[in-house]
């Protein structure tokens, strides 16, 4: 992963678990998309929080994966 894409991960991860103790991680898909993994109350609480914050944000899951919110800026 390149670095800065990697600095700006653990930028927003921190960030929101100041604010979202439930944010487990967060994966990078590029610089402008990201998901968000955290239990499902906290991801209701983060997406009402910043549903007009963001290009798009919606919730989501993988085959066999835990719901996270998909973020692009």
């Amino acid at each position: 992963m390149d670095k800065s894409i990697e600095e700006l991960r653990l930028k927003i991860y921190n960030d929101l678990k100041e604010d979202y103790v439930g944010v487990e991680k967060i994966v990078m898909e590029d610089e402008n998309i990201f998901r968000i993994y955290a239990d499902a109350d906290t991801l209701w609480k983060i997406f009402e929080d910043m549903i007009n914050d963001f290009r798009s944000i919606e919730f989501d899951s993988g085959m066999g994966e835990s719901p996270f919110l998909k973020i692009i800026i």
